[in-house]
């Protein structure tokens, strides 16, 4: 039996790595679990009670990382672990290097973001995502577009890189009841109104300014009143409810902060947008999609190779908040329209996008990487006819 540990930043408010210790192959890997910063307390708690060991490096602050990356790599010596599987940048610098210096034998990073460090011109960052691409044995880019960047643009080799798709376990993507969306609907006052719904970190490459900008049109031209939850937490939440405040539509906007109830608030608006700037994926369009709600979203990364421009929803060039206005007017002003796109996605979501099959996609590649096995990145991703 072969041991995998992930390592990741903190907490997880997707639920993705609690669907990992859900659905790994307990026969063939024992799984697990560190954080570079402290661990949420729910994380661990549930972690363990699905037989997943947990490390936390606790590092607070940047200056903690060496010393962070000694801890990792005492651990990885200690429990012998054979497959080291890093997430996200700084986890991903740090782990890779204790993996190094602990002499593990497989080494893996997934990209979960794209072009982002490039695109920003964040030469440093650039330089440490390809350290990153040499440190690892296999890099799992999640959309075709991310593969791409990381070959063309960062010099990955082909042969390292495999895109795998983000999957979403159904099992957690379920409205709680017909009374759920309801609910929502007379909590954000949208009873009688049109209810739109942005979930995504409030961060600026998610574009949340440009939906913002686009609300004085939608109000204009919109003959219901309008209403949008802004789902999520981030360093900008304070700019951003300045940014509506200024442009005089804070009485539409609702700053919903990290919940819960995210299947009955899609379920309950008329339409998901997902304005990004920049996106390797685009998770909550996946779930969207899946629970019958159109989206309205950007031309960015892997989004469309989710979304299928006027069949499930509308895609708009990015940074363009008059394309973003347009789409929400007419689509809000059309519900025949709305009502076709509706469901349409579902069976596309249900066939390609599920989690079991993503993390079985995974084994495969660590499984060619024990073996050093040639691999090759093939014209489709891995989990292409899920």
């Amino acid at each position: 039996m072969q041991r995998i540990l992930h390592f990741a930043q903190d907490s997880d408010t997707s639920g993705f790595f609690p669907q990992l210790a859900r659905w790994h192959d307990r026969s063939r890997f024992k799984m697990y679990f560190a954080t570079l910063k402290p661990i949420a307390p729910w994380l661990r708690e549930y972690m363990q009670s699905q037989g997943v060991e947990c490390f936390s490096c606790d590092a607070r602050r940047r200056v903690e990382y060496p010393l962070a990356m000694i801890k990792l790599a005492r651990f990885l010596r200690r429990n012998q672990i054979d497959i080291l599987h890093t997430h996200l940048f700084e986890p991903s610098v740090v782990g890779l290097l204790a993996g190094l210096l602990a002499r593990t034998p497989t080494r893996v990073v997934t990209r979960h973001y794209s072009d982002y460090h490039t695109r920003i011109n964040k030469k440093w960052h650039v330089r440490l995502d390809q350290l990153c691409t040499r440190l690892s044995h296999r890099v799992i880019a999640v959309s075709q577009h991310t593969a791409d960047h990381l070959i063309e643009s960062e010099g990955a080799p082909p042969e390292k890189v495999h895109t795998v798709l983000n999957g979403i376990d159904f099992e957690r993507a379920k409205v709680s009841g017909a009374a759920g969306p309801e609910s929502v609907r007379r909590e954000f006052r949208a009873e009688d109104a049109h209810l739109l719904l942005i979930i995504a970190r409030l961060h600026p490459e998610k574009g949340h300014s440009y939906l913002f900008q686009a609300l004085p049109k939608i109000r204009r031209s919109v003959h219901k009143p309008v209403r949008l939850i802004v789902a999520g937490t981030g360093p900008y939440e304070a700019a951003y409810r300045e940014e509506v405040r200024a442009l005089a539509c804070d009485d539409m906007v609702s700053f919903a902060g990290f919940r819960q109830d995210a299947p009955d608030l899609i379920a309950a608006a008329d339409l998901v947008i997902l304005p990004s700037v920049a996106e390797a994926f685009g998770l909550v369009l996946t779930e969207a999609l899946y629970l019958g709600t159109p989206v309205v979203a950007t031309l960015a990364g892997g989004i469309p190779e989710i979304v299928d421009d006027g069949v499930d929803g509308v895609l708009v060039p990015p940074s363009d908040s008059g394309a973003v206005a347009r789409a929400i007017v007419d689509l809000l002003n059309d519900p025949n329209r709305r009502l076709r796109m509706a469901g349409v996605g579902r069976e596309k979501i249900l066939n390609r996008f599920r989690f079991e099959d993503m993390v079985r996609s995974y084994e495969t590649i660590y499984e060619k990487a024990i073996g050093n096995q040639p691999s090759a990145l093939s014209d489709e991703p891995l989990i292409a006819d899920r």
